[in-house]
């Protein structure tokens, strides 16, 4: 499998915001907020391979060389727990000796779900303990984290979860680490609210946010809404998951209100790297590009899914007739 060294792109954007008018429910009075120094952990950098996503151990199992556009790609890991800490240390090692940069997803916040604390950390001392253990494992190798995905979007969000965010991002900082706070995406929550969010959870200590984590919204429209949440907070940088929004968002169906789990229409999106953009740091994979949104749209699963994969490949127009190909007959029955 290829590794990918990560060149700076600048990807032409259509007409920031054409018809659009921005939130500017913060300005002319922004709060008198001191942002700490950007870091630019993406300036120079090669991102990090995983080489042991769960795409790449099924592809090892069934020498499924269909799977490279996916598997040959920087990809985050996620931690969605304590338990999840205990491979860090030898993945960051791994990763310092390639002079690679690793992401990671810190996932762990309690009530993650909004479900009455049925998901995340039981209580918030389990939630510090975990960002704790979480830099004591990444140590002295600089990385980046995408901390607690819908975290402030979410309409559980409150002040008291603000402060707990606002402590990790500090934590997390303060060991030489590049925090990227979750925002949510363009269609969840206007750009002055997420901000007023965000000043609540510590952007003012971050590098920067997230857009699109695990959603499909294009590339452009994301990186018009970042911009303008970035002009209001105090100009961060910020990351798009690119993994999935090749085709954009699945059509709007009245009828349903799962059309986001495990569409028929997507397709990988643009490929992990660094920009040139204004603001933009880099496309990320931040999802896992394979893993099943849940058990709907004929899946049977949360994890890897090879169908999903398949899907993925076959719909990815940048792809090589070849790739897709490959990927659209490709076998992805069990052993």
């Amino acid at each position: 499998m290829g590794r990918l060294v990560t060149g700076a792109v600048t990807v032409a954007m259509v007409g920031a915001g054409c018809g659009h008018q921005p939130d500017t429910s913060l300005h002319p009075d922004p709060p008198n907020t001191h942002y700490a120094q950007l870091r630019h952990p993406f300036k120079n950098a090669t991102l990090y391979v995983d080489t042991k996503t769960a795409a790449a151990r099924w592809q090892a199992v069934h020498r499924a060389d269909w799977l490279d556009p996916i598997t040959s790609q920087p990809q985050a890991r996620w931690l969605n727990g304590p338990k999840d800490l205990a491979k860090v240390p030898r993945l960051v090692s791994h990763a310092r000796d390639r002079g690679e940069l690793p992401v990671f997803v810190a996932y762990y916040i309690p009530n993650r779900g909004c479900t009455d604390f049925k998901q995340g950390a039981p209580d918030t001392t389990a939630y510090n303990a975990y960002v704790r253990d979480l830099v004591d494992a990444l140590g002295p190798v600089h990385s980046v984290i995408v901390l607690e995905p819908d975290a402030t979007a979410a309409d559980c969000y409150n002040l008291g979860r603000g402060k707990l965010l606002t402590h990790a991002v500090q934590a997390l900082s303060k060991a030489g680490h590049s925090v990227y706070l979750d925002a949510g995406h363009a269609r969840w929550r206007s750009t002055g609210e997420m901000a007023t969010r965000l000043l609540q959870s510590g952007i003012a200590h971050a590098e920067g946010f997230a857009v699109n984590v695990a959603n499909r919204q294009t590339t452009n429209e994301s990186y018009r809404w970042g911009l303008e949440l970035s002009d209001l907070t105090g100009d961060r940088d910020f990351v798009i998951d690119t993994s999935r929004n090749g085709t954009g968002p699945p059509p709007d169906d009245p009828k349903r209100d799962d059309e986001w789990c495990n569409p028929a229409r997507q397709a990988l999106g643009a490929a992990p790297q660094t920009t040139h953009q204004p603001h933009l740091a880099a496309f990320l994979w931040i999802k896992a590009p394979g893993e099943s949104d849940g058990e709907c749209g004929g899946e049977q699963t949360y994890l890897f899914s090879p169908t999903q994969a398949r899907n993925l490949i076959a719909a990815t127009r940048r792809l090589t007739q070849a790739q897709r190909a490959a990927a659209a007959t490709a076998s992805v029955a069990g052993p």
